[in-house]
């Protein structure tokens, strides 16, 4: 699924030519490949909740504490538990008999799972678990209300309140760690018509909004609280393409990963974004990443032949991490977690020598990166967005991977960085410092013969320790197998590759400088790139709790059978 970028710059040369360092050490561990299918994980500190099915008609929800290696399940009293969330030692559930209920069991206790805001008739799935808020999917809560709906119930005060209230199907809610926060997606239909909601609790109640439009399609939110990440589809060229984006919670400027190929699931804690991602060109096979949207990193959790799907992502006021996953091996769906040490804050290192610094990065991050590569027909203008304060570095390495250009131009926002004078065939490398103002367009042009090309560095100010900080030495570091990033493990291989995204934002075509509708000439630089890049999207029909609802709808609809055989044959005695 790879984009034509013949007139785009993307940011996969951002990835391909990424700045690897030093890479995290942490530790893997099995959290349940027994027999039967494992599947659907959520992790909140060192607690995983999944559930674990033994045939299409048994299901129950199993706890893991990755501290001890303890493993307990939660009796299911003869119905069908599936879609567990987990926050605080506290784990929410769906329980199917005649009709499918949330229930609440409390880890550490002796007792068994309680009925959340019984009533008679009520049909509830899809339970997530933040503070003390539970939100749920609820199903014909009156006979004008058949589509589903989106509840939000307190577990302090026990008051429930209706956060959606319309003809439109909602679903996939999800709720900040501290409670204060819901998200979902309403859609039109099944497959289409989505957009992302938010419900923010004020005094009195809740104030809802709408966070996206009709311009796209969006799907499968979750929320630290601040921000609202999800998933957005489009079809680029005539091929479906799907990305992670994200924005504030309370609504505002949309900010779009926008890789080649195809990612979902989207989970949030803290500043880490954890999804899984099939890459454009490889095999097809999703693997989990993850994004930090403080240094805008990219970070490549796993590399197998399998799929790891269904992830979820729980970080501590500490910086320990700890990601869960589920993957298919020999027949049976398993359960793994990774854990370790968030990088520290990335610190200003003033910019001295520009040069020192594009041969030699180290840890400096990389705001931005495009090659400008000439094929036939007339020169075209790349571009990409930046962002930064302060002072960057320019670097410009010509003749890479390909032959040197015999002439170019780079422009920062509109001011003329690198000119021909300067950018020649005999120039192989250019290096200056160069004013960073905020949000502006990294853009250039290459002339010379076709193929000839060269590539542009922007590094910023900020430098991140990341070096080998491994975890401290507690009781889950030794359950734990230690994994150094590159080496193989019993869950195939980590990989924990870090680069550098410069911005997030999708590259954008320009007007070539001195074309009739232009109005700039080469040394004015090129036309101003738009501010706002609008982003696209899509309805998933899968990924998150989703993916496991076709066998959760089978088993409800095999269990209200039964339970309807029975009650006909009481009525015969």
């Amino acid at each position: 699924m790879l984009r034509t970028i013949t007139t785009f710059v993307c940011l996969l040369p951002a990835l391909a030519l990424g700045q690897s360092t030093a890479p995290l050490t942490g530790r893997s561990q099995v959290v349940n490949d027994g027999p039967g299918d494992q599947t659907d994980p959520h992790v909140s500190g060192p607690l995983v909740a999944y559930t674990h099915q033994s045939s299409i008609s048994s299901s129950e929800i199993r706890y893991h504490d990755l501290l001890t290696g303890v493993d307990l399940s939660i009796p299911s009293e003869g119905g069908y538990d599936a879609l567990a969330d987990v926050s605080d030692g506290r784990v929410v559930f769906t329980r199917t008999t005649d009709v499918s209920r949330v229930f609440r069991f409390d880890v550490g206790t002796s007792g068994t799972a309680q009925e959340l805001a019984p009533r008679t008739g009520a049909d509830r799935r899809t339970a997530t678990l933040g503070g003390q808020t539970v939100a749920w999917q609820e199903l014909g809560y009156t006979a004008e209300s058949l589509p589903p709906e989106i509840f939000a119930y307190r577990l302090d005060s026990l008051a429930l309140t209706r956060l959606s209230e319309d003809t439109l199907m909602d679903r996939t809610p999800a709720v900040s760690a501290d409670g204060k926060s819901v998200v979902w997606a309403k859609c039109a239909t099944n497959i289409d018509g989505c957009d992302i909601w938010a419900a923010r609790e004020v005094e009195g109640g809740y104030e809802v909004s709408q966070l996206t439009g009709p311009e796209g399609e969006e799907s499968l939110p979750d929320t630290n609280g601040q921000v609202v990440v999800y998933v957005t589809r489009s079809v680029v060229n005539g091929v479906a393409e799907s990305d992670i984006a994200w924005q504030a919670v309370g609504g505002g400027e949309v900010h779009r990963l926008a890789l080649p190929g195809m990612d979902t699931n989207p989970n949030v804690s803290g500043p880490l974004i954890a999804f899984e991602r099939r890459e454009a060109s490889s095999a097809p096979n999703f693997d989990v990443v993850l994004y930090d949207l403080r240094t805008q990193t990219y970070y490549r959790l796993t590399e197998t032949l399998e799929s790891e799907s269904l992830s979820d992502i729980s970080m501590d006021a500490e910086g320990l991490v700890r990601v869960v996953w589920s993957v298919r091996q020999n027949g049976n769906l398993n359960i793994y977690a990774y854990v370790f040490r968030l990088p520290s804050e990335c610190k200003p290192t003033p910019i001295k020598d520009a040069a020192a610094v594009c041969a030699s990065p180290g840890a400096r991050t990389l705001l931005g990166t495009l090659v400008a590569k000439r094929s036939t027909g007339e020169p075209e203008i790349v571009s990409t967005e930046v962002e930064g304060r302060g002072t960057g570095a320019l670097c410009v390495d010509n003749g890479f991977e390909a032959a040197p250009a015999t002439a170019g131009w780079v422009w920062l926002g509109a001011g003329l960085q690198v000119g021909p004078d300067e950018l020649q065939q005999d120039a192989r490398s250019l290096a200056r410092k160069v004013p960073l103002q905020g949000r502006r367009a990294l853009s250039a042009e290459v002339e010379g013969a076709p193929g000839s090309a060269f590539r542009v560095r922007l590094y910023g100010e900020l430098t991140c320790d990341i070096g080998q900080q491994g975890l401290a030495e507690d009781a889950e570091t030794r359950h734990g197998q230690f994994v150094p990033a590159g080496q193989d493990s019993a869950l195939g291989k980590v990989a924990f590759t870090r680069y550098f995204v410069p911005g997030g934002y999708e590259g954008k075509r320009v007007q070539e400088p001195g074309s009739e509708d232009s109005g700039e000439g080469k040394d004015g630089g090129p036309k101003a790139v738009p501010d706002e890049l609008s982003p696209h999207g899509g309805c998933s029909a899968a990924g998150g709790p989703v993916a496991l609802l076709g066998v959760w709808m089978l088993a409800s609809l095999l269990l209200r059978g039964a339970a309807s055989r029975a009650r006909s044959a009481a009525s015969r005695r």
